[in-house]
């Protein structure tokens, strides 16, 4: 049986599955499902346009090393190559210079592997110095990748790192650099104009020089925020971080997602606040449109952020509810494509199949 037909026997499964399971919605997506329910995957956005969507769960017990391939021209899902190594919630993957993708975390000896999309094919990329898991991976302007924090993958507890470490395609080695001034899990990256990394952590942010390979002070953001925010770079340079979770009353209290944004701003390395969304969100997706807007994606609820104005307003509602730990990419053509997720049901946890396409004229 061949690789398509065993593809679209699995999207009826799971499409017929879901419409018997009653999922929500008035009606569903029209854009084709996954293969395979899924959440805490990684979707890269292909040099051709097409969407790589990689591993994550479908279950609390099930971890994927399945991948699928979103053609938007067709708007059809196929399966491509699997992973040598099932890759969960806290994994990464990185779009590479030469177009290729690193995928990388979620196993305790540390192996990376690499995607060539034009021969369908993975290969093994050397082992990361310390394996990690919910880490931080980021194309340096130089082709280079820095993967810096997260959690020790080979003990059971939480134990957060500061070590920060770097790949080189080129070579397909690993290399450690100088660590962080903090540890850091779960936490945002992103690259600023000046080429500089920008770590959003709990309590700090901090900037990597990849030229001189050290860290800096990166300012104090207006509040804690601990997991499950997003970060976004605006078209001024500033980046947008929003949502998150906090702890209320300390490390006794509870754990809350929160509705609250704020800005940075690296020519005054200061923080400020910005609107807050209209609800709070935790795990959730973004995605800067290519107007210089943001748009936020958690459960159903979507909305955007003019960074000329400093408002949110809503962008309309999903037909499905997609949870948390979904993905947002940007298509080329403008569209954004919204993919799986993580809801709960009678029966527990389950990864969401469905995909959402928004138009900024037709909506979702």
């Amino acid at each position: 049986m061949s690789r398509m037909i065993r593809y679209l026997l699995a999207s009826a499964f799971v499409l017929l599955a879901g419409l018997a399971a009653g999922c929500g919605g008035d009606g569903g997506s029209d854009t084709a499902p996954l293969a395979e329910g899924r959440w805490g995957h990684t979707a890269i956005a292909l040099e051709d346009g097409r969407i790589l969507v990689i591993g994550g769960q479908s279950t609390p017990s099930r971890k994927l090393a399945s991948v699928e391939i979103f053609d938007p021209a067709t708007e059809m899902w196929s399966s491509a190559a699997s992973m040598s190594h099932t890759r969960s919630s806290g994994h990464r993957a990185v779009l590479l210079q030469d177009g290729r993708v690193l995928a990388l975390g979620e196993n305790d000896d540390g192996a990376a592997e690499i995607y060539d999309p034009a021969t369908d094919q993975w290969s093994a990329a050397g082992a990361l110095v310390q394996a990690r898991t919910w880490a931080s991976a980021t194309l340096l302007t130089d082709g280079r990748v820095l993967v810096a924090g997260g959690l020790d993958a080979t003990k059971a507890g939480r134990e957060e790192l500061m070590s920060a470490e770097i790949f080189d395609p080129a070579t397909l080695e690993w290399s450690e650099t100088t660590p962080m001034e903090q540890v850091h899990a779960g936490h945002g990256a992103v690259v600023l104009e000046d080429g500089k990394v920008l770590v959003v952590g709990r309590y700090m942010g901090e900037l990597f020089d990849h030229e001189a390979e050290t860290w800096a002070a990166g300012g104090t953001p207006t509040r804690e925020r601990s997991l499950g925010a997003t970060a976004d770079v605006l078209p001024d340079g500033r980046v947008l971080v929003t949502g998150g979770r906090f702890q209320q009353g300390g490390w006794s209290g509870a754990i809350v997602p929160v509705r609250t944004a704020e800005t940075y701003n690296p020519a005054s390395n200061t923080w400020a606040e910005a609107a807050s969304m209209s609800e709070p969100r935790e795990d959730h997706a973004s995605v800067r449109l290519n107007d210089g807007r943001v748009m936020v994606i958690g459960d159903s609820e979507t909305e955007i952020f003019d960074p000329a104005t400093g408002e949110w307003t809503s962008s309309g509602k999903l037909k499905e509810s997609h949870g948390i730990l979904s993905t947002a990419s940007l298509l080329p053509d403008g569209r954004v494509i919204v993919v799986g997720g993580r809801i709960e049901t009678d029966e527990g946890f389950r990864g969401v199949n469905v995909v959402e396409i928004y138009d900024a004229v037709e909506g979702w």
